[in-house]
């Protein structure tokens, strides 16, 4: 994580994940992301805190999800943590494109993982001492 970063830290519930978003928001907006960018990530970054509270902690107590932002120009990097179950997503395949003339094609829910790669230049997971990361590199737009 380059030198100017920010870990933010609550309990992986569905409320506390809109407090992470507005969280995010506010420093992206601080450091001058432009709004179409913003939105993607908070985008990106709800879909993997969502799926942290939903299944990380399935048949535990409650645990926690954090989010480390960082920046070294050109690049933002965004991380979410857990300590629950391990779930490596760069692995899922590709998911074939719906297509949006045909509704039985789009997907009810799944794409989660296909926003992240969308927005990202590069997507990494680990899973190490009991933590899981999920990283999304991604490449400042000029403003």
């Amino acid at each position: 994580m380059p030198r100017e970063s920010i870990l933010l830290e609550t309990q992986a519930t569905l409320p506390l994940v809109r407090v992470l978003a507005g969280a995010l928001r506010g420093v992206l907006d601080e450091w001058g992301v432009p709004e179409s960018q913003r939105s993607l990530l908070e985008l990106a970054l709800v879909e993997a805190a969502t799926n942290v509270a939903r299944h990380a902690y399935v048949e535990r107590e409650l645990g926690n999800v954090a989010l480390i932002l960082g920046r070294e120009a050109p690049y933002l990097y965004l991380a979410v943590r857990d300590s629950g179950h391990p779930f490596d997503p760069s692995a899922l395949p590709d998911l074939e494109e719906p297509d949006p003339e045909d509704p039985s094609t789009w997907p009810e829910g799944g794409m989660g993982i296909p926003i992240m790669r969308s927005v990202s230049e590069k997507l990494e997971y680990t899973s190490e001492n009991g933590f899981n990361t999920l990283t999304l590199t991604v490449r400042m737009e000029e403003t």
